[in-house]
């Protein structure tokens, strides 16, 4: 199905923010606004076109139990086809408005629209109707664009249903046991302030939680390269100093635990996240509000199941391993993955660190995204491996050597890189590849290969009977079920989808895992 010939309205609202159900809702038709309501915006059979569809979401379900079949929100149109990591980004300090002068509408029209939007002005149906239209011809031009950059199918057939499947989720909201609430706040304000006064003597870091600018400039003085990965990555997969990188994802973690027990009130009995269903430069799934997929494990009893269901979590198994052996055809990694437990293998037959699976790991996926072999076998070293038995183990994989080699070329030349069917990622200049683009290159086609076999089994998922959607957990899933064998068709959903996904040259891998302490 094309888009350009999806039927299609473009939907504009203005949200009641003092909840008194004031809400108004116009269709674009004819070049005229006309007013709409809840249910004729649910039971239109095309595609619901506007921009921050997150705010009016919960209007609408509280008010017909549904969401429209197809939700195209034009800041995410605009933000998931664009290839431009900055784009995606800075996706919280760019609205519509900034986009639509390219559409024909005017400074004066585009700062208007603006205040009235958010209630800072009388609504003024003209300047209104001239944004519409304006919003009308950056959707045409957005699936002009999806088109040409190959973009379109993705978009359509994976992005836009896992919207409304998620969107759709959140709304009907996580159910909250408050029961135990206010004994966890305590919990993690007493786990959070020890382990607050341990990392500052520990690591001589004032007493406060550190920023991330605050760790950056830690991590440069001490010696780290952060080019081309995310900070989170670093903390967690390379070797530190009295344990510093683990140290610090704890305290941050056990600091958004605390916010996030502290935002959730008595009033009510769940809580209705706010989502983006494209929150990351590789399209991951990120929650924003509470951060429900930040809490460490031992404050997630709050999170409950409906009455008369219970809560089951699935992951994926050694996910990234299995996504580069297929990718690459690298016979060891595919040995590796396929035998058991790749990282349990690989310290005890290759590395020497027999029980240490945590370093296996940390080097491993070190080493994939492109770890200098210096760095990489120094690290070894450090966390107990001969250096001899590091090199040769480091020298296994040459097949993916050659495929990291193949898609720094490709990205060298074309300019960009894709997975299947988009998520491509452009680059600024001609130059040769830097040692940061190299590793963000290999990282854009593994993790954006990562979320688009995560969205697909997502969508399977979705369509079994006794499944309710509960919480996205990265490359994992919590959901409610009633009947007893329904986990294990939802594992058997998700490796069937990586396995088809990866064209069967590795059979995926699930398992049902830990959501919370019994």
């Amino acid at each position: 199905m094309n888009m350009i010939d999806l039927d299609w309205k473009l939907l504009l609202f203005l949200k009641d923010f003092t909840g008194r159900g004031m809400d108004c809702f116009y269709w674009l038709e004819d070049g005229q606004l006309r007013a709409t309501s809840a249910e004729q915006i649910v039971s239109f059979p095309g595609a619901v076109v506007c921009h921050d569809f997150w705010i009016i979401r919960d209007v609408l379900f509280d008010e017909t139990q549904e969401l429209p079949k197809i939700i195209i929100d034009l800041d995410e149109f605009r933000m998931t086809i664009s290839g431009n990591p900055e784009i995606r980004i800075s996706r919280e300090k760019i609205d519509v408005t900034g986009e639509l002068g390219r559409y024909g509408a005017s400074l004066e029209t585009c700062s208007t629209y603006k205040a009235m939007f958010n209630r800072g002005m009388e609504f003024d149906i003209d300047v209104a109707c001239e944004a519409a239209k304006a919003m009308s011809k950056m959707y045409l031009a957005l699936c002009a664009e999806a088109l040409v950059n190959g973009e379109l199918e993705r978009f359509l057939t994976v992005e836009v249903p896992v919207y409304r499947l998620l969107q759709k989720a959140m709304s009907a909201g996580i159910i909250i046991n408050f029961v135990g609430l206010s004994e966890k706040r305590r919990e993690a304000e007493h786990d959070y302030f020890f382990c607050l006064k341990t990392y500052s003597s520990n690591h001589d870091m004032p007493l406060e939680t550190p920023t991330r600018a605050m760790i950056k400039d830690r991590l440069y003085e001490t010696g780290f390269d952060l080019s081309g990965v995310s900070l989170e990555y670093v903390l967690e997969f390379l070797p530190h100093e009295d344990d510093f990188g683990n140290d610090t994802l704890a305290l941050w973690n056990f600091d958004a635990a605390k916010r996030v027990l502290s935002s959730l009130t008595l009033s009510t009995s769940r809580t209705r996240p706010i989502i983006d269903v494209f929150g990351s430069r590789t399209s991951r799934i990120h929650l924003r509000t509470p951060l429900l997929q930040n809490m460490p494990k031992k404050y997630r009893t709050i999170v409950a199941a409906r009455e008369g269901a219970e809560l089951c979590y699935v992951d994926f198994d050694q996910y990234e391993v299995g996504i580069m052996a297929a990718l690459s055809e690298d016979p060891e990694l595919e040995a590796l993955y396929g035998a058991g437990d790749m990282y349990e293998l690989f310290a005890t037959n290759h590395l020497g660190l027999a029980g240490n699976r945590k370093a296996a790991k940390q080097l491993f996926l070190s080493y994939a995204y492109g770890m200098s072999r210096k760095a990489l076998i120094d690290a070894a070293v450090s966390l107990g491996a001969d250096r001899e038995r590091a090199k040769i183990a480091f020298r296994l994989f040459s097949k993916y050597e050659e495929w990291k080699k193949k898609v720094w070329t490709a990205f060298q030349h074309e300019g960009r890189v894709a997975t299947v069917l988009g998520n491509h990622y452009k680059r600024n200049g001609k130059s040769q590849l830097s040692g940061k683009e190299k590793r963000s290159v290999v990282s854009q086609v593994v993790q954006g290969t990562a979320s688009l076999i995560f969205k697909k089994a997502l969508l399977e998922v979705g369509d079994l009977e006794d499944v309710t959607i509960v919480l996205p957990m990265h490359d994992a899933l919590l959901f409610e079920h009633r009947l007893a064998y329904t986990p294990a068709k939802v594992v058997a959903a998700f490796e069937r989808v990586m396995t088809a996904q990866l064209g069967e040259r590795v059979k995926g891998k699930a398992s049902v895992g830990q959501f919370a302490p019994n």
